[in-house]
């Protein structure tokens, strides 16, 4: 039996406007939020609000949507993604993914570090459509990102949760 190599990555889907962000992601070849690898020293929030900053240039927060409980001492409770993703990257590695709910708090649209990773934003009929022009080319939406982006307008758009920063 093969060992399986896991590693831990995050993926912020950052709202502003009823509109989310999404990037070109040349080596994946597809529409993707912001997102990558969990640092050394990091927890899963400030890992998604650093790949947002690097990658969009923008100013997040994510947004809670769990049921929290309250009590007096103990450690300190971390936001929990919206849900976590088991996405095979090759035979034999897969990316354990937590994906957050983002709204943006200041730097929008956001830029792109790569101009051959263009920033997009997208309102939920564009995400419903399937797809997505690039440089005259239609190309599809992965069918995690286009749920995930069309939920994430939804429920920033209606203001569940406050901030987490």
């Amino acid at each position: 039996m093969l060992a399986m190599d896991r590693h831990l990555t995050v993926s912020g889907f950052d709202v502003h406007a009823g509109r989310v962000a999404l990037h070109w992601h040349r080596k994946n070849r597809m529409w993707l939020p912001a997102g990558g690898h969990i640092e050394a020293g990091e927890d899963p929030v400030e890992a998604t609000l650093r790949e947002v900053e690097e990658e969009f240039a923008l100013k997040a927060e994510v947004v809670p949507l769990a049921p929290r409980i309250t009590y007096n001492g103990g450690p300190a409770q971390i936001e929990p993604p919206f849900t976590i993703l088991n996405c095979p990257v090759e035979p034999g590695h897969v990316h354990v993914d937590f994906v957050y709910f983002c709204r943006v708090v200041s730097g929008y649209p956001g830029r792109s570090h790569d101009p051959e990773n263009p920033i997009v934003w997208l309102d939920a009929a564009t995400l419903e459509s399937g797809a997505f022009d690039l440089n005259g080319e239609s190309v599809p939406f992965p069918p995690d990102v286009r749920a995930l982006g069309i939920e994430a307008i939804r429920r920033v758009d209606a203001g569940i949760g406050a901030a987490v920063r």
